[in-house]
């Protein structure tokens, strides 16, 4: 099953990606906002390069127990009313339970103030032993291969940090520093980002996230699909790609033979949030397309995650000269 690491609540992710990446960099620490920063040192003359992954997931938190029991939520990131219903959750205490609604006469009118949560309490108090005012819950299940595809909760963004992962255990020496930043926060406002680049003063950052598949019923804007390749975010709804990194990003992918695709994405990133920090930040943001986001059946395909790998490998080889 996936981590539990809701928004604010990443600590146990946090602590299994320092274990992870710590043998691959020369430096590892946590900043005061609680992202996870691991630095592999590169060589005098070479630029600074942050690649930024969130690690949090989307899920609710308790506001309210009634007498019986059921427990009334507010939502934390994006998880959508009409994707939980149903849903299976577990909790920060490990409890479990099962999302559901008050009766309401159109589909319209459902809402998060309709909805509640179920673990099985017959009163307020003993709802109260396990689950706080204040908990969060997450979606539950296992990620479960199929092929080349894998199908679960939590896949945005957990396979951009995987994707991290992978690039910090093949890096080997360079010529520029890399910082990988595994962030905070990402599903709401975003802000874990803005810190990560405050404190890490990067000459470039390249952001690994998820996004909607346009092979998804119903998605029209998009031309992404699973097995593509990693999209090259060219615009969203408050992020433009920088016109020279997007560039080079595009020329490594060429260079290596790595399938790229582009895409103008409907929904937001972390990338408006890194891009006016300081001086500012030549920003470019990596998609691995994602099909039902936010919802407990997300679908990706391992091999775009590794060609985004693959790709950073190649990209971080250049001499990164955006003039």
């Amino acid at each position: 099953a996936p981590l539990w690491g809701p928004s604010g609540r990443e600590q146990r992710v946090h602590d299994a990606l320092k274990a992870q990446i710590a043998p691959f960099v020369d430096e590892v620490r946590t900043d005061g906002f609680g992202n996870l920063l691991a630095v592999r040192k590169g060589r005098e003359g070479g630029r600074r390069v942050l690649l930024s992954a969130h690690m949090d997931t989307p899920g609710a938190i308790a506001l309210n127990v009634t007498d019986k029991g059921l427990i009334y939520l507010a939502p934390v990131g994006g998880l959508k009313v009409h994707h939980a219903v149903g849903q299976r959750v577990v909790w920060g205490s490990g409890a479990l339970g099962v999302l559901q609604y008050e009766h309401v006469e159109e589909p319209k009118d459902l809402s998060f103030r309709k909805l509640f949560c179920d673990i099985g309490a017959a009163t307020k108090e003993e709802a109260l032993e396990r689950v706080s005012l204040g908990d969060m819950c997450t979606l539950a299940g296992t990620v479960e291969a199929w092929g080349d595809l894998v199908v679960g909760p939590g896949l945005d963004n957990r396979l951009g940090c995987a994707v991290l992962l992978e690039v910090a255990e093949r890096l080997g020496s360079g010529p520029h520093t890399v910082i990988f930043a595994f962030t905070a926060q990402g599903e709401v406002a975003p802000r874990g980002a803005a810190v990560a680049a405050f404190g890490a003063e990067p000459d470039v950052a390249v952001l690994v996230d998820s996004a909607v598949s346009g092979d998804q019923p119903g998605v029209r804007q998009v031309a992404t699909r699973l097995g593509g390749g990693p999209a090259l975010r060219l615009k969203d709804s408050g992020f433009m790609a920088h016109h020279g990194l997007a560039a080079q990003i595009a020329a490594a992918a060429e260079a290596g033979g790595i399938p790229l695709q582009r895409c103008v994405s409907p929904t937001g990133s972390e990338g408006w949030t890194v891009t006016p920090v300081g001086p500012g930040v030549p920003t470019a943001v990596i998609d691995i397309p994602v099909r039902y986001p936010g919802t407990g059946g997300e679908m990706a395909d391992l091999r775009d995650a590794r060609a985004a790998a693959e790709l950073l490998l190649h990209f971080l080889g250049l001499p990164l000269n955006l003039a």
